[in-house]
């Protein structure tokens, strides 16, 4: 928000430096990024009446002109053409900083002295819609009558100071004069001066001239319209082209340059509708239909949708509501009759509609943060004021007010002693009731407890705290008790959870993986890439009320396909081997339609290149063996997405810890990769459960150990983890390890069969094991195995 100090001393008598006020705002709580002074590099540039040109005698293209400055007559060296005796121009004299860094000096051309330099717009940084004739291919020629050494600061409106405000989501009054006006006043305990609503109607009634029809009040609180006969379009006067110019916006005419002004007093945008255009001299406010379109003020035609509320007239579209005018009403020249608009409009419907169209106006930015609904009719009165005061036209009797909201007062209580626990203060409750009434909040004092009347522009007022937080700004921060901070010292720890996650990312990383990491986020078509069935439970996924877009709506209920598409984007980008893992949650559904999802975390790993099961399952058994884990098994099982005959689901006491395997070929299709992809999904929460922390230490062997290799024949559909279960069960004590290290299919052992060789170690902890008692524990190896798996020792 930018805030002129003149403008905002006629709301308030101030006479601080503005580096005090500046000071005064921020420890009221105002956000002031600091201030700027307008016109700055043009300090030293006057009015300039050239008496006499003569052509250099020495250069054909420059001129000799004397120049009066009301001071003095300079001698001024010039080559532009389009100069004249007796034109006014901008002069700048020696000392002065131009726009762009540029300093005048005294200066020889062509022997000739020149004091000073004839400046166009383009030299002294303005353009056409500053000053009419500031573009133009030489010296700025001032059209007005001017006397000689007035400064250019005066003539273009830019002699104040300019305070930039940042305005928080929470007070849009703040975007108005009239806001930060009150501000000002609050922060220097004064009163503000309201501006003057009076005016005087001309007879006539407004039902003779336009009808309002508000079809969805939903989207339109209120709307106010007023009429204006016998217009006289014409130039603003000085004083009020100064307030825009110094607030940044271009004078126009005097009734647009009304609207402007209101809206920058008070901070409710308003419109001006050519009476003459209004079509069956009928407003209706209503929905935009299928298809229709509008060209608006910047002669831009654009598309419209069903959600976005428009002004129409008995035919079509006028104008979209909050954001822009259409061209077919504005005003003209030859505009006779206006009609004035003041609407309260919804606010997330003026930001949708802003943003969808890519149509960021003064206007939009106002309704999407939200304006009074009381301030309409304000705003209206001082529109009407400023027709009669600048006597645009005659004001019709008869008032359109439209209103479907509750404008009645707003009361909050709040005690005087949860202030002051809040606060750290010791204030009396009705030090505190004055200090409200700084802040326009009326307030009376029952018993400790303050009953405050919040005006309708403080809409962010609604709970005790909000009424907290206004006596601590008018009390000062800097005034509020430094108090020591009391309590427990607790030391912080770092959750098992985050200590488990931390270790497999050390663990992984060490094993040659990169992580990387996803959206939650999942789109429906996922699952069918995936070729999930329609009741799989992995279907039942949590939609997302406002998602990103159509590819993220839905949480996640499966990690696969994010690291599938990691890995296919990296294939894209011409890596050969992958090594990838992610940590993560997945959410699934409650029992309750409106209760939270469960948050599951996971760890995700995913091959691909010179890989293959093996080298996943090596992955995964590490990570177990990290965690203690030695009873884990895996079962030649998993989801549909696993290659059929190439997947693993682990299991650890009895509980699911995972799956592991490799890809579908459909899926790994459906995913552009074009290889085979290794991919295993682990729950953290099992891993935690089934973990073992407890470290064993044993005494290094004092004894050599007897190693035997046994290689067993079995049939195919034996687990080879089921014969190293089955060997430690029964190898007896002298046992110590086991390990596969051979598997051999092949027409010597017969169709449907394998053989598993494996390496044994025995060993007694108190003595050297004879071969007779190793050759015993086998002997009892191969008996168990053959009753259990009907296994044979291979010839």
């Amino acid at each position: 928000m930018i805030a002129p100090y003149k403008w905002l001393c006629d709301y308030v008598d101030m006479d601080l430096a503005p580096d005090a006020l500046m000071q005064k705002l921020i420890m009221t709580g105002s956000e002031v990024d600091g201030y700027t002074e307008l016109g700055a590099d043009i300090k030293k540039v006057v009015v300039g009446r050239i008496d006499a040109i003569e052509k250099h005698a020495d250069a054909d293209k420059l001129s000799v002109c004397m120049v009066d400055i009301g001071s003095e007559r300079l001698q001024i060296v010039c080559g532009a053409n389009n100069i004249f005796e007796g034109a006014l121009v901008p002069v700048a004299q020696i000392g002065a900083n131009l726009p762009g860094g540029f300093k005048i000096t005294k200066g020889k051309l062509r022997g000739v002295f020149s004091y000073g330099m004839l400046c166009s717009g383009k030299e002294l940084g303005i353009s056409e819609t500053e000053y009419p004739g500031a573009d133009v291919d030489g010296i700025m020629i001032l059209r007005e009558e001017y006397k000689p050494g007035t400064p250019l600061r005066e003539i273009l409106g830019l002699t104040d100071i300019v305070f930039e405000i940042e305005v928080g989501a929470n007070r849009p009054d703040c975007l108005s004069m009239l806001g930060i006006a009150r501000e000002c006043a609050a922060s220097l305990g004064k009163n503000v001066n309201m501006p003057d609503l009076t005016y005087t109607e001309n007879g006539g009634d407004i039902a003779d001239y336009v009808t309002v029809d508000v079809k969805d009040a939903d989207l339109c609180e209120r709307y106010v319209a007023r009429a204006v006969k016998n217009v006289k379009i014409g130039p603003s006067p000085k004083w009020l082209q100064d307030r825009l110019v110094s607030a940044g916006v271009r004078s126009i005419n005097n009734i647009v340059d009304i609207t402007n002004f209101v809206m920058l007093e008070t901070g409710q945008p308003m419109h001006a509708f050519d009476n003459d255009d209004i079509r069956g001299k009928k407003i209706v406010v209503r929905r935009a239909l299928g298809g229709e379109r509008i060209t608006t003020l910047d002669k831009k035609e654009r598309a419209l949708t069903d959600d976005m509320l428009l002004i129409c007239d008995a035919e079509g579209a006028i104008g979209i509501a909050g954001v822009m005018g259409g061209e077919n009403s504005e005003i003209k020249n030859g505009t006779k009759t206006v009609v004035f608009e003041s609407a309260k409009f919804l606010q997330g419907n003026v930001r949708r509609t802003s943003r969808s169209l890519g149509l960021p106006t003064e206007s939009a930015m106002r309704f999407s943060k939200g304006v009074d609904t009381a301030g309409c009719k304000t705003a209206m009165d001082r529109a009407l004021h400023l027709v009669a005061l600048l006597g645009a036209g005659e004001i019709v009797s008869g008032e359109i007010d439209i209103l479907s909201a509750d404008i009645s007062p707003r009361k909050v209580s709040a005690g005087a002693d949860k202030i002051n626990a809040i606060l750290g203060t010791a204030l009396e409750a009705g030090d505190m009731a004055a200090l409200l009434r700084r802040v326009f909040i009326e307030t009376s004092v029952s018993g400790n407890t303050l009953v405050c009347k919040i005006p309708s522009f403080r809409g962010d007022i609604t709970f005790g705290e909000d009424i907290a937080e206004e006596v601590a700004r008018m009390f000062g921060y800097d005034n509020i008790p430094i108090v020591k901070m009391t309590g427990e010292v607790k030391r912080g720890m770092v959750s098992i959870d985050e200590r488990s996650v931390d270790k497999i990312r050390a663990l992984l990383v060490g094993l040659g993986c990169y992580e990387c990491v996803t959206y939650s986020f999942a789109a429906m078509l996922e699952f069918d890439k995936l070729g999930v069935p329609d009741d799989d439970k992995l279907r039942r996924a949590v939609r997302i009320i406002n998602p990103l877009g159509d590819e993220q709506g839905y949480l996640r209920t499966s990690p696969v396909p994010d690291i599938l598409k990691v890995v296919s984007n990296n294939i894209k980008q011409k890596v050969r081997d992958i090594r990838l893992f992610e940590t993560g949650r997945v959410y699934l559904p409650t029992a309750g339609t409106k209760e939270l999802p469960e948050e599951h975390k996971y760890v995700c790993a995913a091959l691909c290149g010179d890989e293959d099961f093996f080298s996943l399952k090596g992955i995964v058994e590490n990570l177990l063996e990290a965690f203690g884990i030695k009873n884990a098994r895996f079962e030649p099982e998993g989801a549909v997405y696993y290659h059929p005959g190439r997947c693993a689901t682990v299991y650890a006491g009895g509980e699911k810890i995972g799956e592991l395997g490799e890809i579908h070929p459909d899926v790994s299709e459906a995913y552009e990769i074009g290889r085979r992809v290794y991919v295993a999904e682990l729950s953290l929460h099992a891993i935690c459960a089934a973990s073992d922390n407890i470290v064993k230490y044993e005494p290094l062997p004092k004894f050599p150990a007897a190693e035997r290799d046994l290689a067993l024949t079995v049939e195919n559909s034996v687990p080879a983890a089921g014969l190293l279960e089955c060997i430690e069960k029964n190898a007896g004590p002298y046992f110590e390890s086991a390990a596969l290290f051979d598997v051999y299919k092949g027409g010597q052992i017969g169709e449907g069969k394998k053989s598993l060789a494996f390496s044994i170690v025995f060993r007694a902890k108190d003595r050297t094991l004879l071969d007779e008692e190793a050759n015993a524990a086998r002997d009892l190896i191969v008996e168990a195995a053959g009753m259990q798996f009907g296994a044979k020792i291979r010839e």
